[in-house]
């Protein structure tokens, strides 16, 4: 029996981290501030929110496995507004940064370990793989409601 390859494990979660970063910058790219702070309706979130909620929950999810103890507002994420794509793609090149170092710290202990957070507690794997599949959810939501907005923007310029 072979040796579980925790590099290999903390690579690939990486890339796949990265590709969903670069589908983010392609849903951002180019959209004004009332493009990215528009929500198709009431209870809805605009692009801006969802890039913002997801970073910041990829970030907490890979610091919980990694050990590290992170601040978090997650409300203030969905009141989010921006003055541009620019400030999106900073805060996604950021993040992708500072996830990038927080997998390093990622070990076979830390991925077997249970790590309490307040009214959940799983192992670390489990909220590596929740840190994947959370950012894709929201980048499904995102290129929907940036769909939205163009059409809405089309329908109204017709």
């Amino acid at each position: 029996m072979s040796e579980f390859d925790v590099g290999s494990l903390r690579a690939t979660a990486g890339q796949i981290l990265h590709e969903g970063h670069d589908a983010l910058r392609r849903i951002v790219a180019g959209l004004d501030a009332e493009a990215l702070d528009w929500r198709p309706g009431p209870d809805t979130n605009s692009v801006a929110a969802l890039v913002a909620h997801s970073l910041e929950a990829e970030r907490f999810l890979v610091a919980t496995a990694a050990g590290i103890d992170v601040q978090r507002d997650r409300e203030a994420q969905f009141r989010v507004r921006v003055a541009g794509s620019d400030v999106l793609i900073a805060l996604i090149d950021q993040v992708e940064a500072e996830v990038d170092g927080l997998l390093a710290h990622i070990g076979p202990g830390r991925l077997a370990m249970l790590i309490e957070r307040p009214g959940r507690a799983h192992p670390g794997s489990w909220w590596l793989l929740h840190a994947l599949e959370h950012t894709r959810e929201h980048i499904g939501q995102a290129e929907l409601t940036r769909q939205l907005h163009d059409q809405d923007a089309a329908v109204k310029g017709a």
